[in-house]
């Protein structure tokens, strides 16, 4: 048995109280998911910025049991009112409120400031003074900048290229210095992916995106020449690396830090689409994949990305679930599933 199964086995007979930001978007809705599935006490936070209610509804689910252990706040991390209340009694919180997305840090960079600093310093400063014990947060590969090609280490250069990824990095710096005695930990997520990721919107991940296009019989679009790298981890790996960090006070010694989340595994934006395509085809042979359009590479677009993910292998435990087919086909179905 692996530690992220061993925590998820014990959790049900220890019930804490988590607060989780961000609650009614991608992320943090299977974050909600996950931990009313092990019993545990949540309260969330959405101002619907980018978030969705269906997520949540999807997330807490009809049962009653579910439901009497979820707390909804409506409103906004910029409001140090709301993150008070909502980190007061909490055991653990799980920052994942943002504004994710490079070129809207361009377009709406005080949006970006506000959201992404002032916010998380709100929720940081109401979870030391509430005496929260663990505050994990979403940070981004993003501070990463351009590297040459080959797996990142949490030590290597930062060369922020892009409003959301200098937002990313202060906040970084701000838990090093401003978290007190409360254990501080950020995940450096790569590119998530899963169900319940808007493809509606121009700026979610290119899967969901992709997805969408391949299921509606239109040309997918690729900026620069396809032969950018990512590194794709599926939204149920981000959950266990969430867990693992804000738990991991149970092994002595280990303290919070910066952690790589990824798979490890670089894979260019042609073999993706070539996946993808792949995996609608199975589904609906008449369907076959459309030539894509290359358009211009986007600025703040990096050309290489992908984690070394061996500080969260051998401090916390963590490993990847989900191979890359595993999880483009789960998130394949879901989106079928909801076009039905």
């Amino acid at each position: 048995m692996t530690i992220y199964e061993e925590l998820c086995s014990a959790l049900p007979s220890r019930p804490l109280k988590w607060v989780v930001t961000g609650s009614a978007g991608f992320i943090g809705s299977h974050l909600v998911d996950k931990l009313l599935s092990l019993g545990q006490h949540v309260t969330g936070i959405d101002n619907f910025l980018s978030g969705n209610k269906s997520n949540l509804e999807y997330a807490v689910g009809p049962s009653s049991v579910r439901k009497s252990l979820f707390r909804f706040i409506k409103g906004d991390v910029r409001d140090i009112q709301t993150c008070s209340e909502a980190c007061e009694g909490a055991d653990l919180v799980l920052h994942q409120a943002a504004l994710v997305s490079v070129p809207r840090s361009f377009e709406e960079p005080h949006l970006n400031n506000s959201c992404n600093i002032t916010g998380f310093l709100n929720m940081l400063l109401s979870a030391r003074e509430a005496g929260v014990r663990s505050f994990v947060f979403a940070s981004s590969a993003a501070v990463y900048g351009s590297q040459p090609e080959g797996a990142i280490s949490e030590d290597a250069p930062l060369k922020p290229l892009s409003p959301y990824a200098v937002a990313k990095r202060t906040g970084e710096l701000y838990a090093s210095v401003l978290s007190g005695g409360m254990r501080a930990a950020g995940l450096r997520y790569m590119n998530v992916y899963g169900p319940r990721q808007d493809p509606s919107s121009p700026y979610s991940g290119v899967i969901s995106i992709w997805a969408r296009s391949l299921l509606e019989g239109r040309n997918p679009v690729i900026y620069g020449d396809g032969r950018t790298t990512r590194d794709f981890v599926y939204v149920g790996d981000v959950v266990q690396a969430n867990l693992l960090v804000a738990l991991s006070d149970i092994r002595p010694g280990l303290e919070g830090g910066i952690f790589n989340i990824g798979t490890g595994c670089p894979v260019s934006l042609e073999k993706l689409l070539s996946t993808m395509a792949g995996e609608v085809e199975s589904l609906y042979p008449d369907r076959k994949g459309k030539e894509p359009v290359h358009e211009p590479e986007r600025t703040g677009d990096i050309r290489y990305s992908l984690a070394d993910i061996s500080r969260a292998r051998e401090l916390l435990g963590y490993e990847p679930r989900y191979s890359l087919e595993e999880g483009l086909a789960l998130t394949i179905q879901s989106f079928i599933n909801t076009r039905m």
